[in-house]
C-alpha cells in the first residue's frame, strides 16, 4: 500500500495536498460554529449524488415526468427512500444556508479583508434557493405544477420581470418547455454554478483563514491555535453525521416525498409555494394592485441590498457582537419578519377550512392516481392516467354534461345543488336546514319557496326520523327495496311525523304515480330511476314542474349515456349506506 500511495504521491502530489487540508490551523481552537459550511458542502455533494441517481429513471417532459416520477416512488425498489431524502436535502440545504448566514454575521466575517467571501456566499445562497424552485417542479405534478406558478408569477409582476419569466417558462403558459427549461437549470445550469462560486468561495477562506473568536486575545488565539486535523475534522464529520441521521430518519418518518396527482391546469388546486417561499406569498397579501412593486421589488430589494453592502455598513472599531448592535439588530429584523410572515401564512392556512378541504380531496386524488399509474400510465402521458379508472367515461360525461352546474368532490360549479354524498342523510339534513344554501337549492329558481327548519322548529329527534321516512320512500321506488338501507322503526315514528304533525305533504307528495305542485314527488326519489328522469327532462309533472331550469338532456344524451351519469350520481351518496349505516343513524 505504501508503494501504490508512493507512486501516486509522485505523480499527483497528494501528500501535500491532504497535508495543505488537514494542517490548516483554527484560530482559537476547534468549534461547533464552524460545522456549518462543511455541512452543506456535505449536503450539495449529496444533493448531486441523488441527482444522478433520480435522473435514472426521470424523463424531463410534460407526457412523461410524473409517470415516471411514480414509478421511480411506488415501483421501484428503495426509490421513495431516495427521492425523499432529495427532496428533505432540499430544505436541509435552505436551513443550514441561513444558520451559516447568521453564524458569519453573528462573528462578523464578513468584514475586511472578508468581502468577496461574503458575497460568495450570498450568491451561494441564492443558487440553494433556485436549486429549491427548479426541482420542485420536476415531478409535474399539482403541488409542484401550481406552487411553482405562484412562484414564477411573483416574477412577472416585476417591472421587467414578465420577458424574464416567458424565457424561464419557453412562453405565456406553462408546458413542455418549461419541464425541459427547468430540468436544464436544475442539472446542468445550477450545479456548474455552485461549484464554481464553491470553489472560489474555499479558495478564499482558505486565503484568509477561519475568523476567529472576537473575545480572544492575540495571545490567546496564538496559544489555542490548532490545526483541523484532528478535532476540528472530528466535530465536522460528526456534525455531517447527525445531518444526515436526521434526514433520514424524517425520510422514513415521512416514507419519502409528496407526489400529488399529475399536473391539470384545468383544476381548482389549492397553490401555495414551498415553505421557505412562504414569507413572499404572505408578504404579497398585504400589498395588492399597484402596491404589489413593494412586496416584490421593494422590499426584496432593500434586503438584498442591505445584505450585500454589510461589510461597508459595518464600521464597529471591533468585530464583538456587543459593538454591533445596530447591524445584528437589522439582520435580526429581517429573519423575524421572514420567520414571522411564514408562521402567519402557515396558521392561517392551518385554519382555513376551504384550503384544508382542498387539501384532503388533493391527498385522495394523489393516492387514487398512484394506484392507478400502477396499471401503466397511457402514452399520453400523466394526466391520462384517470383513463386507468372504471368511472372514467361516467366522470367525462359528468364534467361535459353537469360539472358546469354541479360540483362533485369541489370540482364543478354552484349554480345547482352539491352532489357530493348526494341524498345521503348528511346531505337530506343539510337540504332540510339550509335549503336556500348555494350547497342546496339557493341558485335555483323557486329557492326561497322552500322555508330553512332551524333546530328550535324542528329538534333533531323529529328531524332523524324524518329523514329514516324519505329513505324508506326512496327504497319503495327500487326494483328491489333494501330493508337495510333504513330503520324501520325511526322510518315508522317518521311517517307519523310528516302525517300529523310537520304537515309536509302541502309541498310533497309521497304517493306513487302522484304529480308534484312544483316540487318533487318523493316517493322513489333518489333511485337510479329517479335521477335518470330528472337528467332526461326534469320539467316532468312529478319532478320539478315549471320550477325546472335544468336543461332536457333527452335526444342529447343516449340512454346508456343517461343511465351511465344516474348511476354515478346515485353512487355518490349510497355506496357506504347499509345496515351499519342505518342503526348508527337510529342510535
Amino acid at each position: 500500500m505504501a508503494k501504490i500511495i508512493d507512486w501516486i504521491d509522485e505523480r499527483t502530489g497528494l501528500r501535500a495536498l491532504v497535508g495543505e487540508a488537514l494542517e490548516e490551523p483554527v484560530p482559537g481552537g476547534a468549534r461547533v460554529r464552524y460545522v456549518f459550511g462543511s455541512v452543506l458542502t456535505y449536503l450539495f455533494m449529496q444533493q448531486v449524488v441523488l441527482g444522478i441517481l433520480l435522473a435514472t429513471y426521470y424523463s424531463p417532459s410534460a407526457s412523461d415526468a410524473w409517470a415516471s416520477t411514480a414509478y421511480l416512488q411506488d415501483q421501484v425498489a428503495g426509490g421513495w427512500f431516495l427521492r425523499g431524502l432529495h427532496h428533505h436535502g432540499s430544505s436541509a440545504m435552505v436551513v443550514v444556508t441561513v444558520l451559516h448566514l447568521l453564524q458569519v454575521v453573528i462573528a462578523g466575517a464578513y468584514r475586511k479583508p472578508r468581502e468577496f467571501n461574503w458575497w460568495t456566499g450570498l450568491l451561494m445562497g441564492g443558487l440553494v434557493l433556485a436549486f429549491a424552485l427548479t426541482g420542485y417542479l420536476l415531478p409535474w405534478d399539482q403541488k409542484g405544477y401550481w406552487a411553482t406558478q405562484v412562484a414564477t408569477g411573483i416574477m412577472g409582476t416585476v417591472p421587467g420581470g414578465e420577458p424574464l419569466q416567458h424565457v424561464l417558462q419557453g412562453g405565456p403558459e406553462y408546458g413542455n418547455l418549461t419541464i425541459t427549461r427547468f430540468y436544464a437549470l436544475h442539472v446542468f445550469v445550477l450545479p456548474l454554478l455552485l461549484s464554481g462560486l464553491l470553489g472560489a468561495h474555499l479558495f478564499l477562506f482558505r486565503r484568509h483563514g477561519v475568523t476567529p473568536p472576537a473575545s480572544m486575545s492575540e495571545e490567546e488565539l496564538a496559544s489555542k491555535t490548532a490545526p483541523f486535523w484532528p478535532n476540528q475534522l472530528f466535530i465536522d464529520v460528526v456534525a455531517m453525521a447527525v445531518c444526515g441521521a436526521v434526514l433520514v430518519g424524517l425520510t422514513y418518518s415521512t416514507h419519502g416525498a409528496e407526489l400529488f396527482a399529475p399536473a391539470d391546469p384545468a383544476s381548482n388546486f389549492v397553490a401555495r409555494p414551498e415553505w421557505y417561499f412562504l414569507f413572499l406569498f404572505q408578504l404579497l397579501k398585504y400589498f395588492e394592485g399597484p402596491l404589489a412593486l413593494i412586496a416584490t421589488v421593494i422590499i426584496p430589494g432593500a434586503v438584498a441590498a442591505f445584505l450585500f453592502a454589510l461589510p461597508f455598513i459595518d464600521r464597529a472599531e471591533s468585530r464583538s457582537p456587543k459593538k454591533r448592535g445596530p447591524v445584528l439588530a437589522g439582520v435580526g429584523l429581517i429573519m423575524a419578519g421572514v420567520v414571522a410572515l411564514t408562521v402567519i401564512a402557515m396558521s392561517a392556512d392551518a385554519n382555513n377550512e376551504d384550503y384544508q378541504e382542498g387539501l384532503e380531496l388533493a391527498d385522495a386524488e394523489a393516492e387514487t392516481a398512484r394506484e392507478l399509474a400502477k396499471e401503466g400510465v397511457p402514452p399520453a402521458g400523466g394526466i391520462a392516467v384517470w383513463q386507468n379508472d372504471p368511472e372514467y367515461a361516467a366522470i367525462m360525461l359528468f364534467e361535459e354534461n353537469c360539472g358546469t352546474c354541479h360540483e362533485i368532490d369541489g370540482k364543478g360549479g354552484e349554480e345547482a345543488p352539491s352532489l357530493s354524498h348526494f341524498n345521503d342523510r348528511e346531505w337530506l339534513r343539510g337540504a332540510v336546514r339550509e335549503p336556500r344554501s348555494a350547497a342546496y337549492f339557493g341558485g335555483t329558481k323557486g329557492h326561497e319557496d322552500m322555508e330553512p327548519y332551524a333546530a328550535e322548529d324542528l329538534p333533531d329527534e323529529q328531524l332523524d326520523p324524518t329523514i329514516e321516512y324519505m329513505l324508506m320512500l326512496r327504497e319503495q321506488g327500487e326494483d328491489e327495496p333494501n330493508a337495510a338501507a333504513y330503520d324501520a322503526a325511526a322510518a315508522k315514528k317518521g311517517q307519523a311525523l310528516w302525517e300529523d304533525e310537520l304537515e309536509c305533504s302541502g309541498c310533497h307528495e309521497v304517493e306513487k304515480g302522484a304529480d308534484g305542485v312544483g316540487t318533487p314527488v318523493l316517493w322513489g326519489r333518489g333511485t337510479r330511476a329517479w335521477i335518470a328522469s330528472v337528467i332526461r327532462n326534469s320539467s316532468q309533472a312529478h319532478l320539478y314542474g315549471e320550477n325546472a331550469e335544468m336543461p332536457k338532456f333527452e335526444g342529447k344524451l343516449s340512454d346508456e349515456e343517461i343511465a351511465t351519469l344516474a348511476d354515478y350520481v346515485y353512487r355518490q351518496g349510497w355506496p357506504a349506506e347499509d345496515a351499519a349505516g342505518a342503526e348508527a343513524a337510529a342510535e
